[in-house]
């Protein structure tokens, strides 16, 4: 099964992305910060981790960092913000962005975007 890691401080959009990523087949594990994402990270294995930028504790760019640094291109990013991208450094930057305010149909659309862009790699079915 696909396994993505949602890190969103926002409890009513982290419920929606779950409700809609669990409802389209994926396994998904909401973490409220970007700490607690990064610890659940090697527990987890996900193949996607969605993530803000503005979180407590650690920032979504300080997540795509540490993350990188730790499982390389081996988990997609997609961050999904409001922060302007011209403000994000390169290490910043996920493998995809998504603007808010994010729809259900939005980020469906932006996983699926990303399952067809990596094919075999991250994101591929286990």
């Amino acid at each position: 099964m696909r396994k993505i890691l949602v890190a969103e401080d926002d409890a009513l959009l982290a419920a929606i992305h779950q409700i809609t990523l669990s409802e389209a087949g994926f396994e998904v594990l909401v973490c409220r910060d970007g700490q607690q994402a990064l610890e659940a990270m090697d527990a987890f294995d996900p193949d996607l981790l969605i993530t803000d930028f503005l979180m407590p504790r650690m920032s979504g760019g300080d997540l795509i960092k540490a993350v990188r640094l730790r499982r390389g291109a081996r988990t997609a990013v997609l961050l999904a913000s409001a922060r302007d991208e011209h403000l994000l450094t390169d290490e910043e930057r996920g493998d995809a962005r998504l603007e808010k305010p994010i729809s259900p149909a939005g980020l469906l659309g932006a996983v699926r975007a990303l399952e067809a862009r990596f094919g075999a790699g991250p994101m591929a079915a286990a």
